[in-house]
C-alpha cells in the first residue's frame, strides 16, 4: 500500500524573471513502513522534493498524495504535516525550548494535545531514541549526535506516521552519524514508521529497503541497494561514488577474482576469504 505517490511532479524556483529547475516529472510511490534513502550530489533536487512530500512546497505540475490526501488541498495541509515529520541538517535550528523535555512539549502542544497525552507521548520518544536520561537537560550541552536525537524525538512526540531525514547526518562526526542512523533503522524496524533518508554518504543507504537516486532534478535509478549500485555508469554521472566495499568487490572482478557485488565490509571479508 502506498503512504506517499507523486504522479508527474516538477517544481521550478522562480528569482525574477529566471527559473531555476527543482525537480523534473517525478513519479514515485513509497509503501509504508519502507526505509527508503534518496541519495544525489548537491542541487541534484534531493531537498526540495523533501519538501514537496509534507506540503513545504505545492509542486506547479503534477500531484503529490500523502495518505489519500493532496498536498495542494490546502484546508487539509496541517493533516498532512502531522503525519509527515521532518528533521533537517541543523537541530539547533529546531530547538525551541531551553529544556529538552519541554522542547519534546512543544509540538503537541501546539496540536492542542491534552496534557496527560504529551506527558506520555514526551515519555514514549525520548525512549525511542535512547535519550530518556538528559530529559531535564539541555539541549546545547548536547553532543551533534545527541542533539540530532533530541530533534527526532521532538518530531516523534507528535506522532507522525512517515519521518524525514532531510541530510540529518550531513554535520556530524561518525559516532553521530552512527547514532542518528540506528534510531532511524530502530523506528523503521520496531515501529514500522515509513524512513525517507536524505544523504549524500553511499554507506548509509546499503540496508535500505529501496534506494532512489536523483540527478538534475530527475529520477536516475530507483531499486534495492544491489540493483542501484551495480549500475555504475548511472551512479558516476550522477555525480556519486559506491559504497568503498563495492568499489574494492569490482577492482577485485576485474583482476579476474570471482568476487561477487557486496555493499558491507563483513560481505567483502568472507568474499575474499574464500578466493584461493
Amino acid at each position: 500500500m502506498s503512504i506517499i505517490e507523486l504522479n508527474n511532479v516538477s517544481f521550478d524556483y522562480q528569482s525574477g524573471e529566471d527559473l531555476s529547475r527543482g525537480v523534473k516529472n517525478i513519479n514515485l510511490k513509497i509503501e509504508k513502513g519502507k526505509f527508503i534513502v534518496l541519495l544525489g550530489h548537491n542541487g541534484s533536487g534531493k531537498s526540495t522534493l523533501a519538501k514537496l512530500l509534507n506540503g513545504f512546497l505545492i509542486p506547479d505540475e503534477g500531484d503529490v498524495i500523502v495518505n489519500g490526501i493532496h498536498t495542494k488541498d490546502t484546508k487539509r495541509i496541517y493533516d498532512i504535516r502531522a503525519k509527515v515529520g521532518m528533521v533537517f541538517q541543523n537541530p539547533d535550528n529546531q530547538m525551541v525550548a531551553s529544556i529538552i523535555e519541554d522542547d519534546l512539549a512543544f509540538g503537541p502542544e501546539n496540536l492542542g494535545v491534552p496534557r496527560e497525552e504529551i506527558q506520555k507521548r514526551v515519555d514514549w520518544a525520548l525512549e525511542a531514541v535512547n535519550m530518556n536520561e538528559y530529559r531535564y537537560g539541555t539541549p546545547y550541552k548536547l553532543s551533534g549526535g545527541q542533539k540530532q536525537r533530541i530533534a527526532i524525538a521532538a518530531i516523534l512526540a507528535m506522532l507522525p506516521e512517515i519521518l524525514i531525514l532531510d541530510e540529518s547526518t550531513a554535520m556530524l562526526d561518525p559516532k553521530g552519524r552512527a547514532e542518528v542512523m540506528e534510531t532511524a533503522k530502530r523506528l523503521n524496524r520496531d515501529n514500522n514508521m515509513t524512513v525517507i533518508l536524505i544523504t549524500h554518504y553511499m554507506d548509509e543507504a546499503i540496508d535500505a529497503d529501496e534506494v532512489i537516486v536523483l540527478n538534475d532534478g530527475e529520477i536516475a535509478i530507483q531499486g534495492t541497494p544491489k540493483e542501484v549500485f551495480r549500475e555504475t555508469e548511472i551512479i558516476k554521472e550522477a555525480g556519486l561514488e559506491l559504497p568503498v566495499s563495492t568499489q574494492v568487490a569490482l577492482l577485485l572482478q576485474k583482476a579476474g577474482h570471482p568476487v561477487p557485488l557486496v555493499l558491507h565490509d563483513e560481505e567483502l571479508v568472507e568474499a575474499v576469504c574464500r578466493l584461493k
